[in-house]
């Protein structure tokens, strides 16, 4: 097709993919003729406005990570994989700020500014693979959003490719300026519906010369909370607060390597300065812990191996549906065992993990067989979002097998802002030609 042989002259043959060779990039089914791989912004430009011209529907890629994440796509023509944009473009360790391509990730990113003492507030699942650009276009965050905050808190400039191929930019390199902010905000999360990102410029922070976590377990959720409350209302500042139900807590501890059995909750306060600092808030928490039916101090590479377990849980992998629900702080608690109730109900096992100081929490569910299971997991889908729905909250679908994203809507009511997005994929990209469907309402 003519489409094709435009897309070779632009990236060259050995960066584009065809036919059975692009099977592999298919999304909720939804199957590509072509894979490119750009290696320049002009080249995603001119991929762009090629694809526009002739209607094609355009997936971006990064690592793949969050693929699993939104609706069915109504259109899937060609994939953009922006895995070779992947260059450290500046670095300013005394203005602390970095500017670099999206296709770069996030490991080595972190590590490259680790050798200056430096990093970036972000600690997305598999960094390994996750890349820049992705999780930007997803809105992903860890533990460490307790502290840092979302993307959108350590993003200050961003470089776009839109729909018809037009490079534009928003933010500047300096953090006090924040010329172009709201654009940040619009394209972080936005799926890439709205813009391809393919640069981003970051704030950074200072490694801590110390971090140490202060893990507990409580028989009952109730009483973890109390305490997460205490540590909320104190001068204490965590680098995390994570709350684990006991099926969670199993798996982290299996891949720590430690072997205490779980039966309640597991409470887990990770504090980051200077060693004296952490020593005394440490002592800190400790206190406010009283009720704690067990607790302990984790440093060192068991420290490291716990969030390490915590960030990229392993049920994520073998879960069927993967469920992310936000609600006020005081509904983390009930939210939870709301979850392990409705799931147990319909035979499927959950793990649970909160950022229980920000009232976000993540379901992981599993079933023993596949017989219903489409069924079973839509009911609960349903049954939680209407749980939280009433108490102020949302529930957002991040991983499900297409026969469950057939039966409920991932993102959940679009809301009074529904108008306001639409209009703006209206604008940004009036053909529909990035990631259609896949979005809030079907956008």
């Amino acid at each position: 097709m003519e489409l094709l042989k435009t897309l070779e002259r632009i990236v060259g043959a050995e960066h584009l993919r065809a036919g059975d060779d692009v099977r592999g990039y298919a999304v909720d089914g939804a199957y590509p003729s072509v894979a490119v791989f750009p290696g320049s912004v002009d080249e995603v430009s001119a991929v762009l406005a090629a694809s526009s011209a002739a209607k094609a529907a355009v997936i971006p890629r990064g690592g793949g990570v969050h693929m699993s994440l939104g609706g069915i796509p109504k259109r899937a023509d060609v994939v953009l994989n922006l895995g070779r944009l992947a260059r450290l473009l500046d670095h300013e360790p005394g203005d602390m700020t970095s500017t670099v391509q999206a296709g770069m990730v996030v490991a080595e990113y972190q590590a490259y500014l680790g050798r200056q003492g430096q990093f970036v507030g972000l600690d997305p699942s598999n960094p390994g693979r996750a890349t820049i650009g992705g999780i930007l276009a997803a809105n992903v965050s860890g533990p460490r959003r307790h502290r840092y905050g979302t993307a959108r808190d350590v993003l200050i400039g961003l470089r776009v490719v839109d729909a018809g191929g037009t490079v534009v930019k928003g933010g500047a390199k300096v953090v006090k300026n924040v010329t172009g902010y709201d654009m940040n905000k619009l394209y972080v999360g936005s799926l890439g519906t709205l813009g391809v990102i393919v640069e981003a410029t970051f704030r950074l922070y200072p490694i801590p010369a110390c971090e140490r976590t202060w893990v507990a377990a409580f028989s009952t959720v109730a009483k973890a909370r109390r305490v997460v409350a205490q540590i909320l209302d104190s001068p204490l500042v965590p680098s995390a607060v994570e709350l684990l139900n006991a099926t969670a807590a199993r798996e982290v501890s299996r891949h720590v390597g430690a072997t205490s059995e779980v039966n309640g909750v597991v409470l887990a306060v990770a504090i980051a300065s200077v060693p004296e600092a952490v020593a005394a808030q440490i002592r800190s928490v400790q206190e406010m812990g009283g009720e704690a039916d067990d607790d302990g101090v984790l440093e060192g590479q068991t420290h490291e191996a716990f969030w390490a377990a915590v960030r990229d849980f392993g049920g994520s992998d073998v879960a069927a549906i993967v469920l992310k629900t936000s609600v006020p702080l005081d509904k983390v608690g009930e939210t939870m065992e709301q979850g392990e109730r409705l799931s147990a109900e319909h035979g499927l096992q959950a793990a649970a993990i909160s950022e229980a100081g920000a009232g976000v929490l993540r379901f992981y569910l599993t079933a023993d067989d596949a017989a219903y299971r489409a069924a079973r997991l839509s009911q609960v889908v349903e049954s939680l979002r209407a749980f939280a729905v009433q108490r102020h909250g949302s529930l957002v679908v991040l991983k499900a097998p297409v026969d469950v994203k057939t039966k409920v809507d991932v993102w959940g009511p679009a809301g009074k802002g529904f108008a306001l997005m639409r209009g703006l994929k209206e604008q940004f990209d009036p053909g529909y030609i990035l990631n259609p469907g896949r979005f809030v309402g079907g956008l």
